[in-house]
């Protein structure tokens, strides 16, 4: 099943009803939920989070909907996020570029420390650097000579500006002494659409599996720490020692003040969806791999990660 099938099978079953999000805080039961995502409909986020939804409605027989909020790479979601209700109705689809990234670049309305609650991840993603199947480019070193030999000729996007694989991809590039050009997109559908299409000559985003499995495109290098299991071949950015190769993740995350019950509920339900048909298709589907961290493991992972991206970005000179 591609991804394509995969989205609009969720939503036919999902329905078209939107419906107003609420929950019953005291008891820990969700009644309703809304998922905002930060990207636009039609990349990876927006399946990782329908599978959520899905799982909701089919188990649980609870309706969550999803609101799309892309933008400022992702920080408009977590800020309507941070702003909302603490009652576990409305919670954000985590990526780690608004989370652990832009707050260390940009003047944020939330503090990631103490405005929200992480509830649980629930896939590992790679996020691999390719270009169109048809490039010259074959390696990762091809793509670096090109740069050398015109700097600033390279063209190339991700999911998002000032996002993780943007930034992991800026320290890598400077640390081969390679002027490259960035070009902003609202979504990764949009960047690998412009790919495709011959205006740009590489991109770094999650959703590559379905253009990998059509043969539009090629893998030059995954930007995280661990390489992909089925091209265990594919150079990382860490086995090049590049200063940011970061484990990313999808997962789930509300404001301050959630209950340890309302906080439990969504734990089960990832679990248990992480044990579900639907899931190994979502996983097959994303080319990602089996996680499950609860509130407190992802907490953790989230805090640490945050506070080390900090530190390379201070080191590297990138903070405005």
């Amino acid at each position: 099943m591609d991804r394509r099938s995969f989205i609009v099978g969720s939503m036919a079953s999902a329905g078209a009803t939107c419906v107003q999000a609420r929950a019953i805080a005291s008891t820990g039961t969700i009644a309703e939920a809304t998922i905002v995502v930060g990207f636009a409909p039609g990349g990876a986020g927006d399946l990782a989070a329908r599978t959520v939804s899905q799982y909701a409605i089919s188990a649980r027989d609870i309706p969550v909907t999803l609101d799309f909020r892309p933008g400022a790479g992702g920080t408009i979601a977590t800020d309507q996020v941070a702003r909302a209700s603490p009652n576990g109705s409305t919670l954000s689809l985590f990526s780690v570029s608004p989370v652990m990234v832009a707050p260390h670049l940009q003047r944020v309305p939330y503090d990631p420390l103490s405005d929200l609650t992480y509830v649980g991840s629930y896939a590992g993603i790679s996020i691999p650097l390719f270009v169109r199947a048809d490039s010259p480019l074959r390696t990762w070193d091809d793509l670096l000579k090109h740069a050398r030999s015109k700097p600033g000729g390279l063209r190339w996007a991700t999911a998002a500006p000032r996002g993780l694989p943007h930034i992991a991809t800026e320290a890598a590039l400077r640390q081969e002494g390679v002027s490259a050009t960035f070009i902003p997109f609202s979504g990764e559908a949009d960047a690998i659409t412009a790919l495709l299409g011959g205006h740009i000559e590489a991109v770094a985003a999650a959703g590559y599996a379905p253009h990998l499995d059509a043969g539009s495109i090629h893998l030059l290098i995954e930007t995280g720490p661990q390489p992909i299991a089925e091209l265990p071949d594919l150079p990382t950015f860490r086995q090049r020692g590049y200063p940011l190769a970061i484990s990313a993740a999808y997962g789930l995350f509300g404001p301050a003040g959630l209950s340890p019950d309302v906080i439990g509920w969504w734990e089960d339900l990832l679990q248990d969806m992480t044990t579900s048909e639907s899931y190994e298709i979502f996983l097959k589907t994303l080319r990602g791999h089996h996680l499950f961290q609860n509130s407190a493991t992802f907490t953790k992972t989230v805090l640490d990660g945050y506070r080390e991206i900090g530190r390379q970005i201070e080191l590297l000179g990138l903070r405005p």
